[in-house]
């Protein structure tokens, strides 16, 4: 249906849907289509799917879609096998009287499935949302034969492109290379002998003189650079119809890039890519591949749109221009230019693109019409976390060459920092005042009592589910992670405790591209080499021996891509308990990272041994457990009931030996040692004995462990609870210190009574009890914000400070620092 201000489209879109095609109107609705100018066309649940580019077929005279799809909040979370709404390819014709896109079925079975739609697999998924980074299998529907054989629905952004001799669309995704004949509806998996990297995020586009398909851009994946560092991009490459095989391209490449897409100029015989969203900064460059010479290099136009990604392109062969629009940088954009290789020029165009989280368009050159999808939440939607964009926007724009260039002239632009300039707190200046009044509030806090460390130089941004470690030679406050709807750059915020403020790693830290910003797990590495953000948990700790931070965060790969330089590092495909299907379509590589306070760099250590997720600071160096608390989970998700008659798990503890780069199993692995951790069981370090503290284990997860450091044996310590006499004792929380100086372990969290209402508990070790201890919650918080999980402890000893970071304001939210100098021989204990 034709959405216009027009009165004549409003006279045809009166009368019944059925009767428009025996009307002149509506023969003369695309001839009318308003000049240069977007018009809706459809708005439902079928077709529009963010994440899939659709692609104009000339031999079909359709636009083609395919993809994920999900506009259904209720889709069970990691589902595997699952009826959908709509079929996984659909069309449209550019019959503007009609405007629908259908399902796009195989011939001999368009009746059955017309239908009813067969049960398709979608590989692992968050709330129906798949990362895409999975392996898709080629195989048919369950029940169905052979010649009905598909990919595993997933999602393919540009990744998509036309290829006109043998009448079918050319895909690069879940690791599979296959076409799909657009006259006849099937599916061919190409197989060829060698394959990229499985690269998500780029773009494919056909090079009629080589009769080659060109790959360029994309990420998700972890390959060597010529210096050795592991990056998460690769080079162009290029798949031969004649050899039926993939090969890289040598020479010189575009910065990596993701969301953008490369179009064929096939009047000047090359490529054209602009812009793209470089992890760091929305980039404003364009790019020209030479099919003649299958070369790239850049253009020389002096001027052209502003940075952006998400933007669509499109080739119109009549003008010879490559047309763009749309997109967003660090907010959503409506512009729309033209490149003009004869003249190196970019042109200003008439219209306003629609704007939308996800933005995909194409051409039909005859009708000089260009189809446009987007994707936008439905009015009054208040998710702000696995966002599905579920309103599904289809607009055509019809080009009328004499009256689409607008006088407005094509500047030059710098690509731009996803951070805002400024904002990272780099290069700034300890404020003499600022310093003196914190010396000052420090020295006179009172015992037993939060002290916000109010007004820093610096706010840092929340990291959700975030831990914390404490730098004790610069005396800094170490605050990465983030994720799933939280902050997403890679970088390091640090508080300085002296100087009172926050100040990031990087200015420009690298960032998850729009896809992923909402809900989605990340693969690979960010195409800085950087680790990307998830929940900090505790991941890291400082490392006093190498003066650096020390993180085991695994790298997620697609089933079936293991990069030669993580081949040996520890971690292979398996499922989860009671998985329904026997080989995960994606695996971790147990990584460790060490991160410089003084240089923000992460490099890559060498492997860690599995299940390595809690980390925890000695005067040895760092130490940790293989909480594994991943592997509880079983295949939906959810965490799997345990009993003490469950089968035993070897929990064990490991040092990283800083000068060989690598972890040494402490003790022997067979001795009795906690069962049934969590992502929230804690490790706290007793310097007086040596030992490792570890809070969470058991049925109720409220064990206490102690790991002696001297014998290297596990103890089950079987505390009594002081006060309240008789109580039971805490269940772990992820976040506990230990203060050398009272002899005592703090753990702070969810009180028993009522989660959202902070406790304070006191373990002494020499007396092998716990106190609860009575404490106010942080002031001028709600106190819901001290127990919730954006919430991080750790111990200064050189300040004798136990120091508390909050993440207020929800997950998009600011930092708050608290200070407690506790004193346990004062100490109110509950009755």
């Amino acid at each position: 249906m034709i959405r216009s201000h027009d009165p004549r489209y409003a006279a045809c879109l009166g009368l019944p849907l059925a009767l428009l095609s025996f009307l002149p109107c509506a023969q003369a609705a695309e001839k009318e289509l308003p000049a240069n100018r977007w018009t809706e066309v459809a708005k439902d649940k079928v077709g529009a799917r963010r994440g899939s580019a659709l692609r104009y077929a000339p031999a079909a005279g359709r636009f083609f879609l395919w993809g994920f799809m999900n506009h259904d909040y209720e889709l069970l979370q990691q589902s595997v096998t699952m009826p959908v709404p709509e079929h996984d390819m659909v069309a449209l014709a550019l019959d503007l009287a009609d405007g629908k896109w259908r399902g796009h079925f195989p011939k001999k079975f368009e009746a059955e499935w017309s239908k009813q739609l067969p049960v398709v697999f979608i590989p692992r998924t968050y709330s129906g949302i798949t990362s895409g980074s999975e392996r898709s299998l080629f195989r048919p529907p369950a029940g169905f034969p052979a010649e009905t054989a598909r990919p595993d629905l997933n999602v393919v952004f540009d990744q998509v492109a036309y290829h006109p001799p043998t009448k079918s669309l050319f895909y690069f995704t879940g690791g599979l290379t296959v076409a799909y004949q657009v006259l006849d509806g099937k599916w061919t998996n190409l197989s060829p002998a060698h394959s990229p990297p499985p690269v998500l995020g780029g773009t494919l586009a056909h090079d009629p003189v080589n009769d080659e398909m060109v790959l360029t851009g994309g990420g998700m994946i972890a390959e060597a650079r010529p210096d050795g560092r592991i990056v998460g991009y690769t080079s162009t490459w290029l798949y031969s119809f004649k050899d039926k095989d993939w090969r890289r391209l040598e020479g010189d490449q575009p910065p990596p890039r993701m969301n953008c897409r490369a179009v064929t100029d096939t009047k000047h015989q090359q490529l054209v890519l602009f812009g793209g969203d470089g992890h760091s900064h929305y980039l404003a460059d364009t790019w020209l591949y030479d099919l003649k010479t299958r070369r790239w290099r850049p253009a020389k136009a002096p001027g052209g749109p502003p940075p952006r990604a998400g933007h669509f392109t499109a080739f119109d062969p009549k003008t010879g221009w490559v047309l763009i629009g749309g997109g967003y940088h660090r907010s959503d954009l409506t512009d729309m230019w033209a490149y003009d290789a004869g003249q190196d020029r970019w042109r200003r165009l008439a219209g306003d693109a629609p704007t939308g989280f996800y933005l995909s368009a194409d051409l039909d050159p005859e009708k000089r019409t260009l189809l446009l999808a987007a994707n936008t939440k439905t009015p009054g939607d208040g998710h702000r976390c696995n966002e599905l964009f579920p309103v599904r926007t289809t607009y055509a724009y019809r080009i009328d060459p004499d009256s689409i260039v607008q006088p407005e002239e094509a500047k030059p632009h710098q690509p731009m920092p996803k951070l805002p300039e400024g904002q990272s707190g780099l290069g700034s200046k300890p404020d003499p005042e600022l310093r003196k009044a914190q010396a000052e509030r420090l020295r006179t806090l009172k015992v037993n009592q939060w002290t916000a460390l109010a007004d820093p130089a610096r706010v840092a941004t929340t990291r959700t589910w975030g831990s914390a470690t404490i730098d004790t030679d610069r005396g800094r406050i170490l605050y990465w992670g983030g994720g799933h709807c939280g902050y997403g750059g890679s970088d390091v915020d640090a508080y300085d405790i002296d100087d009172h403020t926050w100040r990031s790693g990087s200015a420009a830290p690298d960032y998850p591209h729009r896809q992923w910003n909402l809900g989605v797990r990340l693969a690979g590495v960010t195409f800085g080499g950087n680790p990307w953000t998830v929940h900090g948990r505790k991941v890291y700790a400082y490392d006093p021996v190498s003066k650096h931070m020390v993180m085991v965060r695994p790298i997620s790969l697609m089933t079936g891509y293991v990069p030669d330089q993580l081949r040996d590092f520890p971690g292979e495909p398996r499922p989860h308990a009671g998985a329904k299907v026997s080989t995960p379509t994606s695996y971790n590589k147990y990584t460790t990272w060490l991160y410089d306070p003084d240089t923000g760099r992460f490099q890559i250590a060498g492997g860690a041994p599995i299940g390595l997720d809690q980390l925890v600071t000695t005067r040895h160096g760092v130490m940790g457990v293989d909480v594994d608390w991943p592997n509880r989970d079983d295949d939906a998700g959810y965490n799997r009931k345990w009993s003490p008659d469950s089968p035993k798990e070897e929990k064990s503890v490991f040092a990283f030996d800083a000068a060989k780069k690598a972890w040494k199993r402490l003790g022997d692995a067979k001795q009795p040692s906690p069962q049934n951790l969590y992502e929230l069981t804690s490790l706290a370090y007793d310097s007086q004995r040596d030992q490792v503290l570890l809070h969470g284990a058991g049925s109720q997860r409220d064990e206490l462990w102690a790991f002696d450091l001297k014998t290297n044996q596990w103890k089950d310590l079987k505390p009594k609870v002081t006060a309240p006499a008789g109580a039971a004792p805490p269940v772990c929380n992820r976040e506990s210190v230990y203060i050398p100086g009272q002899d005592v372990m703090l753990t702070y969290g969810p009180g028993p009574e009522k989660r959202t209402i902070p406790a304070l508990w006191a373990y002494k070790p020499g007396e092998n009890a716990w106190y609860r201890v009575e404490l106010a919650a942080p002031p001028g918080i709600n106190a819901a914000l001290a127990s919730g999980q954006n919430r991080a402890l750790v111990y200064d000893p050189k300040r004798d400070l136990v120091l508390l970071v909050l993440g207020t304001g929800g997950d998009q939210g600011k930092t708050a620092v608290f200070a407690l100098r506790y004193r346990h021989d004062r100490a109110v204990f509950a009755k």
